[in-house]
């Protein structure tokens, strides 16, 4: 890549677009290295290669470029990627009190656009990385009687606790007795973290326990991580499909 390219390249990337590896690849080999205004024309509105998300990245793109002071007319699609992502789960609620879960299949999509008339090839694009892997520690007898606190934080959604969602991931105590909550939902796009943070802010503090919560989207969160009891409660009132 040469020094202007560097300078002038702008790349978005979005980490759970909902499509698979194989529908963003297609689309986007139909588009690289057209001109970016018309790639996302393509992608929002021609035939055989209408691809909203995709196009909606270009959007953001565009704007990017903008606010850089290039102008988007002059920008090519020089290079995409998309790989395989995390599936996104959420609650599917059926007639007569049934329910059960649906996932949508994700891609984790990178796109770089360059001014036209550029020497440079076209850049290569590095596989995300893997989030890093937790390193396990069994939590102490305090951390545990923090962890028996949550479970009277009930998701209101769903109508079981969070720890027995499988949302409480990890709870660490430091010297001065500072808990951190380390925790996750459905989804990063679910609206009830205030809902969860009220509830557990109610419940701590009657035990004396300042808290503070981190939210991890990655990796997301599964029907897997239920527990059993929770299975038992989310059966009782209509869930399926584990």
């Amino acid at each position: 890549m040469t020094a202007l390219a560097e300078l002038t390249d702008i790349t978005v990337r979005e980490p759970q677009v909902r499509l698979t590896e194989a529908e963003a690849t297609k689309a986007l080999d139909r588009v690289l290295g057209t001109p970016a205004v018309e790639a996302r024309a393509r992608l929002r509105f021609g035939a055989g290669t209408v691809c909203e998300p995709l196009a909606r990245m270009l959007d953001a793109a565009l704007v990017r470029a903008q606010e850089c002071g290039l102008d988007p007319e002059a920008l090519v699609l020089a290079a995409a990627r998309a790989v395989s992502a995390e599936d996104i789960v959420r609650v599917r609620r059926k007639a007569h009190g049934v329910a059960d879960w649906i996932s949508s299949k994700t891609s984790d999509v990178t796109i770089v656009l360059r001014p036209r008339g550029l020497t440079a090839p076209a850049p290569s694009i590095e596989a995300p990385e893997a989030p890093p892997v937790q390193e396990y520690r069994a939590e102490t007898e305090a951390e545990l009687a923090v962890r028996e606190v949550l479970y009277d934080v009930v998701d209101p959604d769903l109508g079981v606790n969070v720890v027995d969602l499988g949302f409480v991931r990890r709870i660490r105590l430091d010297e001065a007795g500072h808990a951190t909550i380390v925790m996750t939902l459905t989804s990063a796009a679910c609206p009830l973290t205030g809902v969860m943070e009220s509830q557990m802010k109610t419940f701590l503090s009657e035990e004396g326990i300042e808290f503070t919560v981190e939210w991890e989207w990655l990796p997301t969160w599964r029907p897997a991580d239920i527990t059993d009891d929770g299975r038992e409660q989310l059966r009782a009132i209509g869930f399926s499909n584990f």
